[in-house]
């Protein structure tokens, strides 16, 4: 009786677990929400040759803890990791709300307080500075407590992109050396969400509006609807702290200057000039 032979191939089959984990790792990377760049299994290999360049980035290395748990992935199918800074869902687009502005001042009959610390001087209002932003400003002698503070607040504010400022303005000169280097103004938005230390002897003069100059407080974007500003006094904040107005207003809007150009690797350049 003939004997057939037969040859059996040393390739191995995919399992259908290996099969469910890269179909997986596909549909996420198609669905965008991941940005996939890190890719490669048995199925998923002949993929990346059928893909336009510009779409891969990178073949890395599974990056597993131990080479057990990297033996197991690779059992798995998975021979690369997902970037793990990459961005599980988009964030939200929140408007610039183009034309938005709002400016609190010291002398607002509402959306401004102040607290003056227990054993400490009061907050008193003065008028006579060279430029203040109206016609005084709120000043307190800081050297017997610590724990002042001025609060500028914003109500109904949109959701969006903003800019913060900050008015102090230019000081008697025999006061200059006496107002502090470092004084905190903390931003809250339905929590804090940022402090910076201004200068209140040394400005920097970052936006000019009206002929009359105001200091950065940064930029933030905010969810909620209420933004409040609290100027702190501290053992920095020198022997008087003043308060006269802060600015809220949105984003600067964007002008494009030249078209975009695409680039060799996929990507794209524009020349944008902001306001």
């Amino acid at each position: 009786m003939p004997v057939q032979n037969s040859v059996t191939s040393a390739r191995r089959g995919s399992t259908y677990l290996e099969v469910q984990v890269a179909m997986v790792l596909l549909s996420i990377g198609i669905s965008g929400l991941y940005s996939l760049s890190v890719v490669q299994s048995r199925q998923t290999a002949q993929l990346q040759q059928m893909l336009p360049a510009d779409q891969i980035a990178s073949i890395n290395p599974v990056t597993a803890g131990s080479p057990a748990e990297a033996a197991w992935a690779k059992k798995f199918g998975v021979y690369a990791d997902i970037v793990p800074d990459a961005v599980a869902a988009p964030s939200p687009i929140y408007p610039l709300n183009s034309g938005y502005q709002a400016i609190r001042d010291n002398e607002d009959s509402s959306g401004f307080t102040t607290h003056a610390a227990t054993g400490g001087d009061d907050w008193e209002e003065y008028g006579g500075h060279p430029g203040d932003n109206e016609s005084t400003v709120h000043e307190i002698q800081t050297t017997a407590a610590y724990g002042s503070y001025a609060l500028f607040s914003f109500y109904s504010v949109p959701p969006g992109d903003y800019e913060l400022f900050t008015y102090v303005p230019e000081k008697k000169s025999s006061y200059a050396g006496e107002f502090g280097s470092a004084v905190p103004h903390h931003v809250y938005c339905d929590g804090l969400v940022g402090t910076v230390h201004v200068d209140q002897r040394s400005l920097k003069h970052d936006l000019e509006r009206s002929g009359r100059w105001w200091e950065s407080l940064g930029t933030y974007t905010f969810t909620h609807s209420t933004v409040h500003v609290l100027i702190y006094d501290t053992p920095v904040s020198g022997d008087w702290l003043i308060a006269d107005a802060v600015m809220l207003r949105c984003r600067r809007s964007v002008e494009i200057v030249t078209p975009a150009l695409a680039t060799p690797d996929g990507g794209a350049t524009v020349t944008v000039e902001l306001d």
